[in-house]
């Protein structure tokens, strides 16, 4: 319904219809046989989930998404992700989790929330909580009190939770040791990947062999979509500068107050003694002493930097150990408290990281602290002219479209407008260049995203662009047809080469391996010889290392299900053009030392892992409970 009223728009018959379905929109929701009320987006028993509620937490999705992409945003990203369905997701869990709390008897008090918003920093001033400065930061964001607050109350209630269900989670010594001996059991893996790039120059062609492959993948050589197309841009206006009151400026810079808060900045040199996970008993403390003899001489009055240049270990060792200025949340939190707990000109104690050992010399504080307003004057003056232009450029563009509309169709608007009309020739995708348009917008990928998802005789809606904004009709469209083989043929040359020796690759690396199974015990290195191929060996690798190996992950997985009764895979792992032929050389426990060494550490991780379990558990049985109806005519 909604593609058909944007196609008919240009109709002045259509207009009634499109206003009496927004009042009925309006007035009456959408109808279905769903018991919920109009404005219900789904009901969990006998909690509602509010339209309203839904819309916020879908926008506050697509927008973290539209922060990290910019105008890169992949076309039909948004929609491939179901950001619907997430969103429902989220909300659905939050009222299971809220009912599930309440049958535990579980609340939270409204002076509990009131005491944890008042201890974010976010909100203090002057060590003490600003009430003003809480309501501008969430006015800032698009929030009220009254929501953040409902968000922090369903974040304490999953604290709440998560402690309660806390005491289920037990750890014996046993499955301590156990899980972490199948976690840093380790593989070493020797390996041959045959590669189809390094086949190519053994394939050959001929005018027969490329014709009937371009006969049987006809689809892949398609030519491209063109449009042709009129569209008005109303550009943000960087000329109009007009002046901006006092008062605005100041209302702006508290309303933003926290953006212009620079945090304490610490500079530190330090001279480290690396170890690593591997080393025993021995090494450590061997290393731990070196670090104490150091530590001596920088502290009897010895040249810091000159020692540094000497003993350091680390890639900061030619420099003097120096790491430069950071703030915290930077260093790993064992460097970072010692740091953040000198003096200037201090040295610390020996600190141990999981780098290694390290002496650290404070050498500047820079305090926190807030740029005034006088010293940011300028920059917020910018934001607010681009602000303003773009709202300017947002009024103009809306007034033109509710034209457009009553006039029934572009043509007819521009013959009443001084606003010009720009018409531009058949012109694909990636070439904007051939459209015979200056129009800067036109090359960017939210106005082409627009512009090519229409249907020949379509009006867009406003379209949003990093210059401006614009409409857009479709007044033509050619659509994809089979190029002919003389105009794609070195393509076609290049695609069939392509498969081809990837197919031999993949037969190289089957018949390996069946070499390998037919004969028992046949010795890896003579077999991928008479394929003149050298293999290659790992490091030894942990399961929950997989994933930051030089190997593919899933290479790594099925390494630790090998064995000698059974040392090679069933087939041949293909991933990203590359067939693999390997067999695990060697398998180790975890070093005698290295558990007693990172027991503590991992036992708190291992407590966590659990209670996640439990948690997810819990919420799952809360769940298949619950009596949850969607109302699909909102998604």
């Amino acid at each position: 319904m909604l593609d058909l009223l944007r196609k008919k728009a240009q109709s002045p018959l259509i207009q009634g219809t499109i206003l009496i379905i927004a009042l009925v929109f309006i007035f009456w929701g959408v109808g279905s046989g769903y018991r919920g009320t109009r404005n219900t987006v789904a009901q969990v028993n006998d909690e509602d989930i509010p339209y309203e509620e839904f819309q916020k937490t879908y926008e506050r999705l697509a927008n973290q998404y539209r922060d990290q992409f910019g105008s890169n945003l992949p076309k039909g990203l948004l929609e491939s992700l179901d950001l619907e369905g997430q969103a429902l997701e989220q909300l659905i869990q939050r009222s299971l989790l809220r009912q599930g709390a309440r049958e535990m008897g579980i609340i939270v008090s409204d002076l509990e929330v009131q005491q944890a918003v008042e201890k974010m920093e976010a909100f203090r001033s002057n060590d003490a909580f600003n009430v003003e400065l809480y309501k501008n930061i969430l006015s800032g964001s698009g929030m009220t009190p009254t929501s953040f607050e409902d968000t922090m109350r369903t974040d304490l209630l999953a604290g709440k939770v998560i402690e309660s269900l806390s005491r289920f989670a037990k750890l014996t010594p046993l499955e301590i040791k156990d899980q972490f001996d199948f976690d840093n059991e380790e593989i070493k893996i020797e390996y041959v990947s045959f590669s189809g790039v390094d086949l190519k120059k053994k394939v050959e062609t001929d005018a027969e062999q490329l014709k009937s492959y371009y006969e049987e993948n006809k689809e892949n050589y398609l030519t491209e979509p063109q449009v042709k197309l009129h569209f008005l841009a109303f550009p943000y206006d960087s000329k109009v500068k007009p002046a901006i009151p006092d008062e605005e400026l100041e209302s702006f810079y508290r309303q933003n107050f926290s953006r212009y808060s620079i945090p304490e900045q610490r500079s530190a040199r330090h001279i480290l003694f690396k170890t690593s996970e591997e080393d025993p008993v021995d090494i450590l403390s061997e290393k731990q002493q070196r670090a104490a003899q150091v530590l001596e001489l920088a502290r009897s009055g010895e040249n810091f930097v000159e020692l540094a240049k000497q003993y350091s270990e680390g890639p900061t060792g030619p420099k003097g150990g120096d790491l430069g200025s950071f703030t915290r949340g930077r260093m790993v939190k064992p460097f970072e408290d010692a740091v953040f707990s000198l003096n200037e000109g201090e040295i610390s104690d020996i600190v141990e990281t999981q780098f290694g050992f390290h002496i650290i010399k404070l050498e500047k504080i820079e305090p926190a602290y807030t740029r005034t307003l006088e010293e940011v004057k300028a920059e917020i003056e910018a934001q607010i002219l681009a602000q303003k232009s773009a709202e300017l450029a947002f009024t103009q563009a809306t007034e033109a479209y509710e034209r457009i509309i009553l006039a029934g169709s572009m043509d007819k608007f521009s013959q009443n407008s001084d606003i010009t009309v720009v018409q531009t020739d058949f012109f694909p995708r990636n070439s904007p260049d051939k459209s015979g348009s200056s129009v800067g917008m036109i090359t960017d990928p939210a106005f082409l995203n627009a512009a090519f998802s229409l249907n020949k005789g379509e009006l867009s809606s406003l379209v949003e662009t990093p210059l401006g904004y614009a409409i857009i009709f479709a007044a033509d469209k050619r659509e994809p047809e089979t190029a002919l083989f003389e105009d794609v043929e070195e393509q076609v040359r290049k695609d069939y080469i392509s498969t081809r020796s990837e197919a031999m690759a993949k037969e190289a690396a089957e018949a390996m391996l069946s070499a390998l199974k037919e004969e028992s015990g046949k010795d890896f290195t003579a077999a991928a010889a008479k394929f003149s191929m050298t293999p290659k060996t790992s490091d030894y690798i942990t399961r929950s290392a997989a994933a930051g190996s030089t190997l593919p992950s899933q290479i790594v997985t099925m390494g630790f299900e090998l064995s000698e009764e059974k040392p090679y895979p069933e087939e041949v792992v293909s991933t990203n053009g590359m067939f693999y032929v390997f067999r695990v050389m060697e398998k180790r426990s975890p070093s005698p030392g290295l558990f007693s060494r990172k027991e503590n550490e991992f036992k708190t991780g291992l407590l966590e892992r659990k209670k996640s379990a439990i948690l997810a558990s819990w919420l799952a049985n809360v769940r298949d409970k619950a009596e949850i109806e969607i109302n699909q005519q909102f998604l």
